[in-house]
C-alpha cells in the first residue's frame, strides 16, 4: 500500500514539473508569445497554413495531428482559428472537432495515469459526493461543462482524475463540443470570407456573418434552457402528463 502511494505521489510530482515547464514556456519564451499575443497567434496561423499546404492531400491529417498534440498542454483557441482560416467554415469545423475530441481523449487518460491515484484518496475522504456524482452522472457533468465553455485543458485532466467512465466522458465531450466548436469555427470562417471581399461597412451586415453571432449569443443561454428543461422533466409524474 505504501509503495503504491509513493508511486502515485511520484506521478503527481512529475505532472507538476511538466506543468511548471509549460507555464515557463507560455509566459517567458518567444514560443509562448505565439499563444499570448494577437501578433503571435497570426504568426502561428500563417505557419500552420504553410505547413498544411506543403503537405498536399495529407494536409488535413497533418493539421489534426498537430492540433491534437498541441491541445494536450496548450490553449485550443489558436488552433481552432487556424482550422477555420485554413479550411473554411464546414471542413474547418469537422477537423477542429475531430482534433478536440482526440486531444480530450488522450488528456483524459493522461489525467487518469498521473492524477487519479492522488485525487482518488482526496475525493473519497474529503468530497465523496463529488466522486459519486462523477461516476453516476458523468455524461451530464461533462456535457454541461463543455456547453458552458469550461476551460478545455482543465476539464480534460480533471475528468481523468475522477471516476467518470470514458464512454460517458467521450459522449459528453462530442455532444458538448458540437455547439461551441461549430459556432466559433463558423464565425471565424465567415469573417475570413467577408474580409476577402470587404469594400464597405455594409458588407459586414450579411446573414453569413450575423448567423454565427446570433448563435454565439444564444449559446450563453443554452445551458440555462437545458437545465430548466431537465428540471421540468424531473417534476413530471412517472406516467407523463395527466
Amino acid at each position: 500500500m505504501r509503495k503504491h502511494r509513493g508511486r502515485n505521489i511520484l506521478k503527481f510530482a512529475a505532472f507538476l514539473l511538466l506543468l511548471a515547464a509549460i507555464t515557463y514556456v507560455m509566459l517567458l519564451t518567444p514560443t509562448g508569445a505565439l499563444f499570448r499575443t494577437a501578433e503571435g497567434r497570426s504568426t502561428l496561423v500563417r505557419g500552420l497554413d504553410t505547413l498544411v499546404q506543403s503537405a498536399g492531400p495529407l494536409g488535413p491529417v497533418v493539421f489534426v495531428l498537430i492540433y491534437t498534440l498541441g491541445v494536450l498542454f496548450l490553449p485550443a483557441t489558436p488552433f481552432t482559428i487556424a482550422g477555420a482560416v485554413i479550411f473554411g467554415k464546414f471542413h474547418g469545423m469537422l477537423y477542429n472537432l475531430t482534433a478536440d475530441v482526440l486531444g480530450a481523449s488522450i488528456s483524459f487518460y493522461l489525467g487518469k495515469y498521473f492524477l487519479h491515484g492522488v485525487a482518488r484518496g482526496f475525493l473519497e475522504t474529503r468530497m465523496p459526493w463529488l466522486d459519486r456524482k462523477a461516476a453516476d452522472e458523468g455524461f451530464s457533468v461533462i456535457f454541461y461543462l463543455r456547453i458552458f465553455w469550461f476551460p478545455f485543458i482543465v476539464l480534460n485532466y480533471a475528468a481523468g482524475a475522477t471516476r467518470i467512465r470514458f464512454r460517458d466522458y467521450l459522449l459528453g465531450t462530442v455532444l458538448g463540443l458540437l455547439p461551441p466548436v461549430f459556432i466559433f469555427t463558423y464565425l471565424v470562417g465567415a469573417m475570413r470570407d467577408v474580409l476577402a471581399t470587404y469594400r464597405r461597412p455594409a458588407d459586414l451586415l450579411t446573414l453569413d456573418l450575423l448567423f454565427p453571432v446570433l448563435l454565439l449569443v444564444f449559446s450563453f443561454f443554452l445551458p440555462t434552457l437545458l437545465k430548466r428543461l431537465r428540471k421540468g422533466r424531473e417534476l413530471l409524474p412517472p406516467g407523463g402528463l395527466p
